[in-house]
């Protein structure tokens, strides 16, 4: 629709050509439809015709070769080559687009091209050779491959993306490493698509970097699905996708390894590495099916876990369906058919864009599934480690925050005074309010405290995030204060408590500056003020025996 003018027609050489191969010549009559079987290491083909007069000028003949050495004759003068160098350096001829400058005189002049396989099954078919205007040709080139390039171009700024913001969202988040390896996917997908397609020659000169990049990416991608599917969890046991994708990525490394030493190139790796793929994908399918039907047996944890996995299932089943359908059209048209040169990947295109799609969606939904599961744990928790009658956190939450505390901090240790006696006196009710109140009176005196936790009966304790003892005494004296106000107005209640505090640099404590010592220290000093508190629980025993009702609840100026 959007197509740019040309500067002249473009003209397909696909009429009037003899081809030689091996003992055979014949003459087909669409150069691009023509069997000339399979190419093996050696192997020289020769195209022969004889050019007219096209009405193009300048003119340059455009057409790809695979794995092979090309030169180019006209009229018997060598006017193009290409590939003799990499040969006799024993490295691995890439995929090349070739365009070639013909003199303005070419017309009437016989064209010869020489396509010599450096590798067994280097390849089948012909490619479709066009004449016309170099920039008409580039120019077509790409917007035949528009659908492909957009595609790749976002796939592989999606995963960098991706995989730029992963050690955030792995800080802040679940710590899924799933996120990281969707990037990457999108990544290696995004490479495939530009390199098998020969889009990159719009980018770069190095045909070779990016023939090799091609295998690359194609080789890591079963790997990089596999612990996609380890880490995301969908699939019962980490294990086995474990182990596959470790060995996939080891066979990345190896074949890698053998290519770059020129001892075995990589293109001869391609069919073992299909045969790799449909077995792992059989595999995956079959354990997500099973995945999916063992939860559907539990509809009470349905929600978004099935979500999740049916959206991967839904994105893995596209691309795969898409991947075997291109995999199962290549090697036809390679082994069978018109040739792999004229073969495309537009179903894994397309079926790539919906994976990572399908990746993405999966990845929020798995988001949703933690945070529900968080929640879930927190209230488990909340049950396991909250005091019911005060709302604070019971003794195994102090014990645990005790264990794991360190850096700076001060521990309060208190004791609630008459506990006992406004049991026995007023009743255990009247008992359990003096409890849940002087429990509110902590939540509102230290607020920025790390722990506030009962450790039993009528002993609680604080835990403070700092060590400042002019912040401490304000807060302790509001405390005081506090107590005081309340018990005027939660007759017969009174509010009492005998507490003593230490820091993690305490003196006292010498080497030894462990939470536990912190705390035990703490505990003496409260101990101390508690006999004072003593002696104050017996006056108001006389007071309450002679029908006296002291305003104070027993506290003293210390």
């Amino acid at each position: 629709m959007y197509k740019s003018p040309q500067y002249s027609h473009l003209v397909q050489l696909e009429n009037g050509w003899t081809i030689s191969h091996a003992n055979d010549t014949f003459k087909p009559d669409v150069l691009s439809k023509s069997d000339i079987g399979m190419a093996n290491k050696g192997d020289t083909i020769a195209l022969t015709k004889t050019l007219e007069d096209y009405d193009v000028a300048p003119a340059t003949i455009h057409f790809r070769s695979i794995l092979s050495t090309i030169d180019v004759y006209l009229n018997g003068q060598l006017i193009y080559t290409f590939g003799h160098d990499y040969y006799e350096a024993g490295k691995m001829l890439p995929k090349v687009e070739h365009f070639v400058n013909l003199p303005d005189d070419y017309p009437g002049k016989e064209l010869t091209i020489l396509i010599t396989a450096t590798e067994r099954n280097a390849f089948s078919g012909m490619s479709p050779i066009t004449l016309g205007v170099m920039e008409d040709i580039t120019r077509s080139m790409v917007q035949n491959g528009r659908l492909s390039l957009s595609i790749a171009v976002f796939l592989v700024m999606f995963g960098f993306m991706i995989l730029v913001l992963s050690p955030i969202l792995l800080q802040k988040g679940n710590h899924d490493l799933s996120i990281a390896f969707s990037g990457v996917i999108s990544v290696l997908l995004g490479l495939y698509i530009l390199c098998f397609n020969d889009l990159f020659w719009a980018f770069s000169d190095s045909p070779a970097f990016y023939t090799f990049l091609e295998y690359l990416s194609l080789f890591q991608l079963p790997a990089s699905i596999l612990l996609f599917l380890t880490f995301a969890g969908q699939i019962r046991g980490k294990r086995i996708p474990l182990i596959l994708g470790i060995v996939n990525y080891g066979f990345a490394i190896v074949t890698a390894i053998l290519h770059l030493t020129n001892l075995v190139h990589i293109c001869n790796f391609v069919s073992t590495l299909h045969l790799i793929a449909l077995v792992e994908g059989f595999y995956i399918i079959v354990s997500l099916l099973a995945a999916v039907y063992e939860r559907r047996a539990h509809p009470d944890e349905f929600n978004t876990r099935n979500m999740s996995t049916n959206m991967l299932i839904l994105g893995l089943v596209l691309f795969l369906g898409c991947a075997v359908t291109d995999i199962i059209k290549f090697n036809i048209q390679k082994y069978v058919s018109t040739g792999e040169v004229n073969t495309n990947i537009n179903f894994l295109t397309v079926g790539g864009l919906l994976f990572i799609v399908c990746l993405v969606l999966n990845y929020f939904f798995h988001c949703i599934e933690y945070i529900n599961a968080s929640n879930m744990k927190q209230k488990l928790e909340g049950l396991a480690y909250t005091d019911v009658l005060t709302g604070i956190s019971n003794r195994s939450k102090c014990e645990l925050t005790l264990a794991e505390l360190s850096g700076a901090y001060t521990i309060i240790s208190v004791d609630l005074d008459y506990l006992k006696y406004t049991n026995d006196t007023y009743g255990h009710l009247t008992g359990d309010k003096l409890l849940s109140g002087f429990a509110d009176i902590l939540k509102g005196c230290f607020y920025d405290a790390t722990l506030l936790g009962r450790m039993g009966g009528d002993e609680f304790i604080i835990i403070l995030p700092f060590i400042n003892e002019a912040k401490l005494e304000k807060e302790l004296a509001s405390f005081v204060n506090t107590m005081e106000q309340r018990s005027k107005t939660d007759s017969p209640i009174k509010y009492s408590a005998s507490y003593g505090h230490a820091s993690s640099n305490d003196d006292i404590l010498g080497n030894n500056p462990t939470a536990q010592n912190v705390y035990l220290l703490a505990d003496a000093r409260m101990y101390k003020m508690k006999k004072t508190h003593h002696k104050q629980t017996l006056g108001r025993l006389y007071d309450d025996l002679l029908g006296k009702n002291p305003e104070e609840g027993g506290l003293d100026e210390h």
